[in-house]
Order: structure tokens, then C-alpha cells, then sequence
């Protein structure tokens, strides 16, 4: 019987092979693409004010696929007393388009809402994003001469008022018709004031002084506002200022004496905050003379005589919500300073209820006194508690110094979370001078030789760049940083570091031997600079 014998011959796939799959498949086309739909809402982020509606969105769906027919579509994640109209849940029809608006209430808080629109179709489900932004109701109005801006939200009203009599000070900030500030004279309100280490002013204005001061002078005569708004959400006020002790400068108990200066206002909203005010300051020196380094007031604080409890923040660790430290503001003249490196300090009563100032561009610390006069309680009463912060200014030939300020209302502890929220937004710059002093030559010492000694202290908001030595106004020389001055650190704790004094070595043998005019300018990292008060020196080789 003869054998059989097979030779298996692979099969080769190629384009011809039309009915064989050479991935062993079934060879069956893919199936058809599901009818589908989208949804869009334009543009993505409405805005309204408590009360009132919002900008207009429109919605629109579109088919996919072959899509035939409608989705209903409804709304998620609405604030306390929105809603929507026309009302949802809505049909439409693919290929088509609604528009439609967000009806506030008082009941509606202000802040951003994230909202879900939904469309759904059988098993088909699709959403888009959309956020509500929600504002206070912002007006401004004048009633006699005062300007106000108001702002209702949250089911409170707060009310800010400049007094155009009184240079534009700020007479009012409350809460619900509660005004915390004092306003018994042209010395009182919110308000800048500023000095000149080279003339100070005794009591009754019996000695010279220069002291622009914006409400007006020592016999309640008023600043004129030169320029003056009052727009939707904006107050303006541009006034020069009178000398607090007119006496001096032309001026007396019947005429004022306009100042070397210009301070412009601007008070709007704080920014995100629906119940606070910020306050803008510029000043302008107009004169072509220096007025030397000294505290100002960036502002005076004057609140009624019930808000005697100073609260602030004195902690080494800002910004973390830390506990805070609270003092009776003590009877003048007396004081109590305090390290606040938040920035910002209140003056409450026993409730915790009373107006929180946040500066931000200033040195971390303030004092607060009071005056418990005879004269009566309330915005007008004599009896009053003041605070400031620490704010040091050199007003240089054409100086413009410009800063923020914000007024907070009400509760401390609410308005401490509205300061955090600003911090979080704020970029603005140091704006304060340096600060220090010249301990020696003293005025009118007698120099001479190749290394007359100059030394003294000097420390910045940020760090001391350079202390630079004049003579009669020519630079000679900068001074060695550096040297140790513990007496200053304890002096000012927690601002002062314990290496803040300089010295310099004054050669006076290519001076002449005559009177001269010794002068210490600092600058700071950022550009700010203070000029010392002038020192007379007599020069003896």
C-alpha cells in the first residue's frame, strides 16, 4: 500500500481578500454613529446686584448625529432667593436657542454662585457652567454739603460721608445707621494731616507750625473744595488745605491760611467687599521748599467716645487668623502703641462693634488715646477716641505721596475677615520713609579735622539702602551701615533691627572754617527717602 502525503499552503491575506478577514473577524461593518446633542450658554458669567436682574445668557442646543427633537433643560446651584425667567425647567428644540436672566432678592447674598445647567434628552444628559456674580446696591447722593456713597447688601447698609465744608474729611462711615465717627470739629473725622520736624506748634497755635490739615484750622474754619464728584459708585474731592494754626503763616481767628499742598480723594468700595469703603489718597506738595521727616497722620482716626477698646494683632505670625490682643485706648495724654504686622486696628465697644482701619503701605504699628471731654457723647460730642498709624513722610520739593486706605464697619471680627480677603488682593508698594536720627555732632557743635565723627540710627519699613551725609547741600560721602544699636530695637521692638546704626567719618578740612548745614538723607530698598532734620554746625581747623 503506497503512502499519501499533504503539503499545507498557508493562505496569504491581501487587498483581494474581500469576504476573509485575516483577523479572524466576522467582517461586519462598524456601527452607526448614536444621534446626540450639545448645550452651550453664552457668555459664561452673569452679573447682578441684590434685588435686581441679572445681564442676559441664552442657552442653545445643537444636534449630533442625526439628533431629532428636544431636551429639557433646568438650573442648579442658585443663591438664596434667585431664580430664573423665564422659569425653569425648560423644552426646546434642537438647533434652537433661549435666552433668559437671574432675578435677585435682598434674600440673595452678594459673592460669586457656581450654577449647573442641565439638559437631558431620555438617557442622554449634558451640562454647562455658569457663575453668578452678585453685588450690593451702590448709590451716591449729596444732601447739603456732604456726598455719600451707600451700599446695601447682605440685609445691611453701609454709608460713607465726605464733608465738602470741611475740606471733603470723611464725617461718617456706619452701618446701619450707626456712624462711628467723630466729628465735633475741624481737628476730628478721618482725615490726613501732616508736620514738619522743622516746625512744630505748641497749644493755642502760640508757636509756628506747619500743619496742612484737610478738614480745616484751630477755629473750625473749613478747607475749600476746589474739585468735587459724586458718580455711580465714586466719590471725588480735590481741596488745598489750610494751616491748622493760620496765625503763623498770614492767617487768624477770621482768616484761614491755604497750605503748600493738594490732597485728592477718591472713595469707592473695597474691592469684593460689599459693606467697606477704600479711601485713596494723593497728596501733592506744591512748594519748592522741604518739610522734614516726621509721623503723619495717613489717617487721624476720630470715632465717638462709646468705641474706647483698641483691637489689633500683635503676633509674630500674621495672617493666620491668630488671636487678638485688646487695650483700653488710656486718657491723653497718654497712649498705647502697639505692633500690628497685619496692618490694620479697630476701636470697639463692649459688643464688638465700632470701625477697623487697614493701611496697608505703612509701618506695622499704631497708637490709640482718648479724650473724655465734658462736651458730649456722639458724631458730634467733644468726647472722642483717636488712633493712627505709624506713617513717616520727608515732603520733598513736589513730593506726590499716594496710598489706600480702608474703612470697615461693624463687627471687628467680620471686618478682620474682610481685611484678609483684601491682603490677599493688594499689590500696592511701601510708600513710608525711613526713619532714624543724628546723634552726633548735636546742633551748633564745633567740628574739625579729617574725621569729624557723624553717627546716629536709622531703620525703613522694608531695609535701609544708603545714609548719605551733606554738607550745604553737596553730597560728601555715604556712611557705614551696620552697627549695632540695641538701645533702638527695644526702643522699637519688632521694627527696629539690632544692627540699625551708621557712621561717617566727616572730613571738614576742605571745608571752610565758618558756619554750615550738615543734613542726613536715608533711602529705603524701595526708593523712599527722608530727610533728617538740618543740624547747624560751625567748622574749626
Amino acid at each position: 500500500m503506497s503512502s499519501i502525503r499533504f503539503r499545507v499552503v498557508p493562505l496569504l491575506c491581501s487587498a483581494a481578500c474581500v469576504l476573509v478577514s485575516c483577523g479572524g473577524g466576522s467582517g461586519s461593518s462598524p456601527p452607526a454613529p448614536q444621534p446626540d446633542f450639545t448645550i452651550a450658554v453664552s457668555p459664561t458669567s452673569l452679573t447682578a446686584v441684590e434685588g435686581g436682574t441679572s445681564t442676559v445668557a441664552t442657552f442653545s442646543i445643537e444636534a449630533v448625529n442625526g439628533f431629532t427633537g428636544g431636551a429639557a433643560v433646568s438650573i442648579s446651584g442658585l443663591p438664596p432667593g434667585a431664580t430664573v425667567n423665564p422659569a425653569f425647567p425648560l423644552a426646546i428644540n434642537a438647533g434652537s436657542s433661549q435666552q433668559f436672566t437671574i432675578v435677585t432678592t435682598d434674600a440673595t447674598p452678594t459673592g460669586t454662585a457656581m450654577l449647573t445647567v442641565h439638559a437631558t434628552s431620555g438617557s442622554l444628559a449634558h451640562d454647562a457652567s455658569l457663575t453668578l456674580i452678585t453685588g450690593p446696591v451702590v448709590n451716591t447722593s449729596q444732601q447739603g454739603t456732604v456726598l455719600y456713597l451707600q451700599s446695601h447688601a447682605n440685609g445691611h447698609t453701609a454709608r460713607i460721608g465726605l464733608d465738602t465744608a470741611w475740606g471733603g474729611a470723611i464725617v461718617q462711615v456706619s452701618l446701619d445707621g450707626i456712624n462711628f465717627v467723630n466729628a465735633h470739629d475741624t481737628g476730628r473725622e478721618v482725615q490726613p494731616a501732616l508736620y514738619d520736624a522743622a516746625a512744630p506748634y505748641g497749644a493755642q497755635c502760640t508757636q509756628y507750625g506747619w500743619d496742612p490739615v484737610l478738614a480745616g484750622d484751630f477755629y473750625d474754619h473749613g478747607s475749600q473744595v476746589s474739585s468735587q464728584s459724586a458718580v455711580a459708585a465714586s466719590l471725588y474731592t480735590k481741596t488745598i488745605p489750610v494751616q491748622w494754626c493760620p496765625d503763623q503763616f498770614g492767617g487768624g481767628p477770621g482768616m484761614t491760611a491755604p497750605s503748600d499742598m493738594s490732597f485728592e480723594q477718591t472713595v469707592t468700595l473695597a474691592p469684593g467687599a460689599a459693606l467697606a469703603f477704600q479711601l485713596h489718597l494723593k497728596l501733592t506738595h506744591t512748594g519748592t521748599d522741604t518739610h522734614y521727616n516726621q509721623s503723619q497722620e495717613f489717617p487721624a482716626v476720630y470715632v465717638n467716645s462709646a468705641y474706647t477698646t483698641f483691637v489689633y494683632y500683635e503676633g509674630t505670625s500674621p495672617w493666620t487668623n491668630g488671636a487678638v490682643s485688646q487695650a483700653a485706648a488710656p486718657i491723653s495724654p497718654a497712649d498705647v502703641t502697639a505692633y500690628t504686622p497685619e496692618k490694620w486696628a479697630a476701636l470697639v465697644d463692649a459688643s464688638n462693634q465700632g470701625l477697623t482701619v487697614f493701611v496697608p503701605s505703612v509701618y506695622p504699628s499704631w497708637h490709640a488715646l482718648s479724650f473724655p471731654q465734658s462736651g458730649g457723647s456722639g458724631p458730634t460730642g467733644d468726647a472722642t477716641v483717636y488712633m493712627t498709624p505709624m506713617t513717616i513722610f520727608t515732603i520733598a520739593p513736589g513730593a506726590v505721596i499716594e496710598g489706600d486706605i480702608y474703612l470697615v464697619p461693624g463687627d471687628a471680627s467680620a471686618a478682620r475677615s474682610v481685611v484678609y480677603a483684601l491682603h490677599q488682593q493688594l499689590t500696592g508698594p511701601d510708600i513710608v520713609a525711613p526713619i532714624g536720627t543724628v546723634d552726633v555732632p548735636v546742633a551748633n557743635a564745633t567740628l574739625g579735622g579729617s574725621g569729624a565723627q557723624v553717627a546716629g540710627w536709622a531703620f525703613a519699613a522694608t531695609a535701609v539702602a544708603a545714609v548719605t551725609v551733606y554738607v550745604d547741600g553737596t553730597a560728601k560721602g555715604t556712611a557705614t551701615l551696620g552697627t549695632a544699636r540695641p538701645d533702638v530695637a527695644a526702643a522699637y521692638p519688632n521694627l527696629a533691627p539690632p544692627n540699625s546704626g551708621w557712621t561717617y567719618a566727616l572730613d571738614t578740612t576742605a571745608l571752610s572754617n565758618s558756619a554750615h548745614v550738615l543734613e542726613i538723607r536715608v533711602t529705603d530698598t524701595s526708593g523712599n527717602e527722608a530727610t533728617l532734620l538740618p543740624i547747624p554746625i560751625t567748622v574749626s581747623n
